[in-house]
């Protein structure tokens, strides 16, 4: 087996374990902690919402964040979404981009990661750009399973 079929073989071994629906637990220092649902899809792409997306004081309300992963090991990605910010009294409307690596454990269904979020002017191409970090921040996760709960005792 040559080098290019061992890389071929990670990669379709790690989207097997990263693909699915994650509840998760996001703490974020300044702007506190909350919930959220990420999915990543077999073919790269990541759709990520949080009971967070109302805003406060802190943060403007947000819509989905969406973007795409790929694997840099077999249980390991790396990643990039994006989402727009919508504008309040305090926030001007804007375009969040997070920049995340995530390490995923096969046997106890679980995720970790780092993400990175950066926010640019509505005008402003965030995928070309660069802005400062605005937060980072630190979630776990853990796999929604078919069968729900695990009913084992």
């Amino acid at each position: 087996m040559n080098l290019h079929q061992v890389k071929a073989e990670s990669i379709t071994d790690c989207r097997k374990i990263v693909t699915g629906t994650y509840l998760t637990t996001t703490n974020s220092g300044d702007f506190g902690s909350f919930r959220g649902i990420s999915t990543y899809t077999q073919d790269g792409n990541l759709f990520f919402s949080g009971s967070n997306q109302g805003g406060s004081s802190a943060n403007p309300p947000y819509g989905i964040i969406q973007g795409s992963w790929k694997c840099t090991s077999d249980t390991e990605i790396t990643g990039t979404a994006v989402n727009f910010n919508y504008s309040t009294a305090t926030f001007p409307a804007s375009i969040g981009r997070s920049d995340f690596r995530a390490a995923f454990d096969p046997n106890a269904q679980t995720v970790q990661a780092t993400i990175t979020v950066r926010t640019f002017d509505l005008n402003a191409n965030p995928l070309e750009d660069d802005a400062p970090v605005t937060g980072t921040f630190t979630f776990t996760g853990q796999r929604v399973k078919p069968d729900g709960i695990d009913k084992t005792e």
